[in-house]
């Protein structure tokens, strides 16, 4: 009674197991190419075996314009992937770089190799596009005399500036993990003493394209429980804000973008520019439109101002539920997830949890087996039995070998 059932047994567990080795072995071979073109950021890639799996921009599985499902290849098959995204199309970064001088745009791409779930073969690439702005020159040259000119050039360096969230105080640790209330210090600064800065007209978003106003285009607050005025050192080149944690609700955590505004210190280059004058009227608590437009068209009639663009890191946020402490396992958990978790509409299973199904399943396996050998040796055992009242004994010669 073993063997007609053991071989069906291990030739299904067999099946099963060489299906699942067939899907999971595939990946990426070699990086990327990434195009940079006019209008669009296109990005292809070539697979070990024929690709069948979707390509889409991070937290936007949902949005059918976002994603390029290959579920469906062509009847060649080939093993070659790729998507095209227009500029600033499913909430694609643009941040206008101050060194180098342009505008970039970013965006995060996911490949998955399987329909349903996230495996180890799958990747994700974070895409930079950088477009250097053009300089055009016009001279006009009228000669008047035969007298030699020299040409002095003096270029004052373009600063790096940077935008992170610290941890309790101004030169806390920068923040990656927090839970809902903790104290936090926004710091805004630029590496130089030539140079003044301006933070306005910030956001904080989800990473799943949902964003609030918190600091208007004057660089003044929008609610202050959010996040107040911002406070600017003595040599205006950092501003700084305590506040704390919050987030989106049913949100993993959030990240904050600002503009801001560079102006030159000497000769007064940063009068009226910064630190930026709030005590503007206010009707209801937000801040005048038509008073904040002219101050703003004041401000950027200034013909030396640099604009830029600052995004802060992403802030991992946990429920303020008093049992999770940012440093435990669940903290660390927490940093697997990304901010398109909440856009699967299907299941997924972590590291952990999968290898304990699998476990699980190898084990529930192994007992039917023994089950089965079980109840196939009590079979044969019964009908060689003669009497109830006595076992024959086993004889040496009864004993084949295979």
């Amino acid at each position: 009674m073993t063997r007609p059932y053991l071989p069906v047994i291990l030739i299904i567990f067999a099946l099963a197991t060489l299906t699942a080795s067939q899907d999971i072995d595939n990946g990426i071979m070699g990086m990327p190419e990434i195009q940079c073109n006019a209008d669009t950021i296109e990005m292809k890639f070539r697979t070990k075996k024929k690709f069948a799996g979707k390509i889409y921009v991070q937290g936007h599985y949902n949005d059918a314009s976002c994603r390029v499902d290959y579920a469906h290849p062509d009847k060649e098959g080939h093993p070659i992937g790729g998507i095209r995204l227009s500029h600033g199309a499913c909430d694609m970064d643009r941040q206008r770089m101050i060194k180098p001088e342009g505008m970039q745009f970013s965006t995060v791409i996911v490949i998955s190799f399987h329909p349903l779930f996230v495996t180890k073969v799958d990747r994700a690439f974070h895409i930079n596009c950088m477009y250097r702005e053009t300089v055009q020159t016009v001279n006009q040259q009228l000669e008047v005399s035969s007298i030699p000119t020299e040409e002095v050039q003096n270029d004052m360096p373009i600063p790096m500036c940077t935008y992170t969230i610290r941890k309790d105080e101004i030169d806390g640790p920068i923040l990656k993990y927090a839970r809902v209330g903790d104290q936090v210090v926004h710091r805004w600064e630029c590496d130089t003493d030539m140079y003044g800065l301006l933070v306005h007209s910030c956001f904080v978003e989800d990473g799943q394209g949902e964003k609030q106003l918190i600091i208007d285009e004057r660089g003044c607050h929008r609610d202050r429980l959010v996040l107040g005025d911002p406070t600017y050192t003595e040599a205006l080149n950092m501003a700084y804000r305590e506040s704390y944690v919050f987030k989106f609700a049913d949100r993993v955590g959030v990240r904050f973008q600002c503009e801001i505004r560079l102006c030159v210190k000497e000769s007064g280059g940063c009068n009226g520019v910064t630190p930026p004058d709030c005590s503007g009227p206010a009707i209801g608590g937000w801040n005048n439109k038509s008073a904040i437009l002219r101050k703003v068209a004041k401000r950027d009639a200034n013909p030396n101002v640099i604009k830029g663009d600052l995004i802060s890191q992403y802030v991992y946020v946990i429920d303020n539920d008093g049992e999770t402490d940012p440093n435990s396992a669940e903290a660390s958990q927490l940093a697997s997830i990304t901010p398109l978790s909440d856009t699967y509409g299907k299941v997924c299973f972590s590291s952990p949890l999968l290898m304990a199904i699998v476990g699980f399943a190898v084990v529930a396996f192994i007992i039917a087996v023994a089950v089965v050998i079980i109840s196939a040796r009590k079979d044969d055992s019964s009908k060689s039995i003669k009497s109830p009242d006595s076992i024959p004994r086993i004889r040496p010669s009864s004993i084949v070998l295979h």
